[in-house]
This record gives C-alpha cells, structure tokens and sequence, in this order.
C-alpha cells in the first residue's frame, strides 16, 4: 500500500502519517507513507509517473484548495482513492466532483484515521487479490492485473507496475478472483489472464503490455468464445 498526505502543516503531515503507519501496522499490510507540503509538488510527482493507492489531501493547502488540487490530479489520469482532511465540511458536496471516497475530520486521531481506511480496507478486498508477502499482506487491484502465470511451486503475478511472486497454487488463486465483473478466464492450466487486457485472441492471447498467455489448444474455441462474450456483454 503506498499513500500520500498533501498538508502544508507539518505537524499534521507528521501525525496523520504516524497514524495511517500504526493502522497497517496492526493489519500485518505493508505501507508506505510520502507526505507533501503543497499541491505543486505532488502533482509534480504524479506527472512524473509517480503512483498513489491513497491521497490524503487537506482542504486547505497554503493558499489553494485542496478540492482544486484534487480536480487537476484526476485531470492527469490520477483514478485511485482520493480523502479529504478537514476542519469544517463545507466542501463536502464539491467532493463529489473529484469522486472523493471520505473525509476526516481535524484534529486527526487514531479513531478517525482507522474509521476511514476500515472501509477503505474493505473496498480492496473486494476488488483486489490479496497475497502474502514474507510477514505482510499486500492488495493487488484487480484492475491492475494482467494475467497470472504457474510457475513450479509458486505464480507470478504479472501487473502494470511489477511482477509479484505468490507461493500459493493457481487453483487457489482463482477462487479470489470471483468479482462482479467477471473478468477474470483460466484460458491454461497455467494461466489465469484478465480479459480487460486482452488486444488480441487468436492461437493465443495478447496482452497490451505486450506479452503472450497461452490458451488450452484442446478447449480454445470455447475459450475464445467466452472472451468474445465478455467484450460482447461489456460494449
């Protein structure tokens, strides 16, 4: 989990980065806190490809709205969890605009900060893989999945940022990827591929990042049938 916190007020950029370290801490979930003292600088980061699964932005950054920062970071393709820290919520209604998933209220407090990410927790359940990592756990969204490859005893998670090994059977696996858009195909014995990344499907399928998954010779019409289905039901 990587998260940023956008606060001109170092105290607060201090204490709420404690807070959210103690929450994923105590959830055994890996965490990386980044913290900023104004709009300009992290949306700097983000146009430089830096990536955030969660944006803490203060209503009030210096002499600029946090909502306004907000509008430009979704303007640069910025689709991830965006929470407002607050004294008032005044701006509660302009949230929407920026798909806002939450407020807190200042000053921050454990209680506060654990009440907004237990649903944040809950949301990357529901639409992530959830492996373990040595002594942590790590969310994988669904969206960000490629496809995922056996490999002896282990998978590898192929994603849009980095190759994850899991040591866990592809069987096993598959039966966490149940969600509501059914987007996931076990097309090979040792492949499972996200069919949202699906350009091509002819002997076997290519993905947008390039790579080749292989589809079961023995069942391919029907595989490839089920794929043309699902882009059928999603146009």
């Amino acid at each position: 989990m990587k998260i940023a916190v956008c606060d001109d007020s170092k105290i607060d950029r201090m204490l709420s980065a404690i807070l959210i370290e103690n929450y994923y801490k105590n959830k055994s979930i890996s965490c990386i806190v980044e913290t900023y003292d104004s709009g300009d600088s992290i949306i700097s980061d983000i146009k430089n490809g830096e990536c955030y699964d969660i944006i803490f932005m203060d209503i009030y950054i210096g002499n600029e709205l946090g909502i306004n920062v907000a509008k430009k970071l979704r303007t640069l393709g910025y689709e991830n969890i965006l929470i407002f820290s607050t004294i008032t919520d005044e701006y509660a209604v302009e949230g929407y605009s920026v798909k806002a998933s939450g407020y807190i209220i200042k000053p921050y407090s454990q209680s506060g900060i654990s009440a907004v990410l237990d649903g944040i927790l809950q949301y990357h359940a529901d639409e992530a893989l959830e492996v373990r990592c040595r002594s942590t756990v790590r969310y994988i969204p669904f969206k960000d999945i490629f496809y995922i490859e056996s490999c002896n005893n282990h998978c590898i998670v192929h994603t849009n940022k980095e190759e994850i090994t899991v040591y866990k059977k592809l069987d096993d696996i598959q039966l966490s990827l149940i969600d509501s858009s059914s987007r996931f195909l076990r097309c090979h014995r040792s492949y499972i591929v996200n069919m949202d990344h699906i350009v091509a499907a002819e002997e076997n399928f290519l993905i947008d990042n390039g790579d080749i998954v292989l589809i079961k010779a023995k069942n391919s019409a029907a595989i490839i049938k089920e794929y043309m289905d699902y882009m059928k039901a999603k146009r």
